[in-house]
């Protein structure tokens, strides 16, 4: 598939021109830092891109059943759109340029290590929203079993930056 092959490029060609060898420098979405190979970021990359794009194509399919029952906030949601539209951009630019095989600017690439996680965390906040976790199942002892937590989490399962 090009569009995948592009961005594990661009993530590749990216961690050469950060690091300058073959680690990257980052962090999670949760502010810890991380180091990467070239090939660990790359599937970040492509990862969290797609996450993005899965979420995006959720709001558009969404927005009208939602928000028209008011499930959603209709202001919450345009918040967290608009959040996530501009902070996802600088990834959005480079893979659009691969796309259009073109390069994306110098200023652009050099971002990525910092937009990436943030672009995650911000993806997930739209998520989030989406997708409300109905108050009557959190304050039940559904998750339970026997006084014990079941292993189930509260945290989103689309946790990827190591």
């Amino acid at each position: 598939m090009r569009h995948h092959t592009g961005i594990v490029s661009i993530a590749l060609f990216t961690g050469i021109i950060l690091a300058g060898c073959s680690t990257i420098r980052t962090r999670t979405p949760e502010g810890s830092d991380v180091t990467m190979n070239e090939k660990e970021f790359a599937v970040y990359v492509e990862h969290v891109f797609r996450h993005h794009n899965r979420i995006l194509n959720e709001l558009i399919t969404s927005e009208e059943t939602s928000m028209g029952t008011g499930d959603i906030d209709a202001d919450d949601l345009e918040e967290a759109e608009t959040d996530m539209i501009r902070t996802c951009d600088p990834l959005n630019e480079i893979v659009a340029a691969e796309a259009e095989q073109r390069h994306a600017s110098f200023s652009t690439i050099l971002k990525l290590a910092d937009v990436v996680p943030e672009c995650e965390s911000r993806t997930r906040e739209l998520e989030a929203l989406l997708h409300p976790t109905p108050s009557s199942l959190t304050d039940t002892p559904a998750g339970k079993k026997d006084g014990k937590d079941s292993g189930a989490s509260d945290e989103p399962a689309t946790h990827t930056a190591p």
